[in-house]
């Protein structure tokens, strides 16, 4: 069966369209993401900025041609924080209609689900953690073979904290502090996710999926995108301090020329980097695996 799954983000739009037997991604037909910035100035207003609605228009819009040219039997789009946030979400849903691909807005707990779907390996001899970072908030999931044990969404994304502490670019010191402190309160509760394991939770493997992860794996590697060098790729928190400093004292203008950089995402990848490494302090791991897989994956497996 051909089907599309959009993860409709805060900051970026992504497009699957894959073939799918037996709830298996067999075969990835196009895949390819964009950055929208559907969460723009959402924490300060609880409403979609007309300017993000016109860029999820124009995009949806390219899907939508996109999705018609392989003939798909089933669509679903899937919009998380940004628009669980807002005042004004149907917007958001008319549009998606208009274009012919429906949408539904779907919670934190299921956009963990979702995630975990898309990201496990098919065959799992190993309980796992994934790390979502998205624009408005991050996603953890614990689980194992039978499925998910337990799973968090905390209102900590790219996009929110660098609206609210980053004013310049490269970031002053006394923002990058408030930002790594405001992280690492948002990371309190994280604890109370391995209260069903008995394993301590630098024992069990984690990956990273989405945008944040992929584009520091790319620009550490200093080379253009391709899904095969990305794809199990493994980063360090020696190599993320690296990256956060040497980032925090660039211009966005400098940023975008690094190898590897998204253009679009270089005025938040420092945030997002941040809260990588946070997180993977928090948990107590010296290094983690990326994965270029994640919530469209979940999405395409679950129709």
């Amino acid at each position: 069966m051909k089907v599309a799954a959009l993860d409709l983000g805060t900051n970026t739009f992504l497009l699957l369209v894959s073939e799918v037997e037996a709830g298996r991604v067999t075969k990835v037909l196009h895949d390819e993401a964009r950055v929208v910035r559907l969460g723009q100035d959402v924490n300060q207003t609880r409403r979609f900025h007309p300017d993000a609605l016109a860029r999820a228009n124009e995009c949806l819009k390219d899907y939508s041609s996109i999705i018609r040219s392989y003939g798909v039997e089933r669509v679903l789009g899937c919009a998380t924080s940004a628009a669980r946030d807002v005042e004004n979400r149907e917007a958001l849903l008319k549009i998606g209609a208009e274009n012919d691909i429906p949408i539904k807005i779907i919670s934190g707990e299921r956009e963990a689900e979702l995630t975990f779907l898309g990201t496990i390996p098919d065959e799992m001899t190993t309980p796992i953690q994934i790390i979502d970072i998205g624009g408005g908030s991050t996603e953890f999931v614990l689980g194992d073979k039978s499925g998910i044990i337990s799973r968090m969404s905390l209102d900590i994304g790219s996009v929110r904290l660098t609206e609210k502490f980053i004013s310049r670019h490269p970031i002053p010191a006394d923002e990058l502090e408030q930002l790594r402190n405001a992280i690492r309160l948002g990371l309190e509760d994280l604890e109370s996710l391995y209260n069903s394991v008995e394993m301590r939770p630098s024992e069990i493997p984690v990956i990273a999926v989405a945008g944040t992860a992929t584009t520091l794996a790319t620009i550490d590697q200093g080379l253009p995108f391709e899904s095969e060098r990305v794809h199990g790729y493994r980063l360090s928190i020696e190599r993320l301090d690296y990256w956060i400093e040497r980032m925090a004292a660039m211009t966005i203008e400098e940023r975008q020329k690094l190898a590897g950089m998204e253009p679009k995402r270089a005025d938040v990848i420092v945030t997002g980097a941040m809260i990588l490494r946070q997180s993977a302090a928090k948990i107590g791991v010296q290094s983690l695996e990326v994965s270029v897989r994640g919530l469209r994956y979940g999405i395409a497996r679950s129709l």
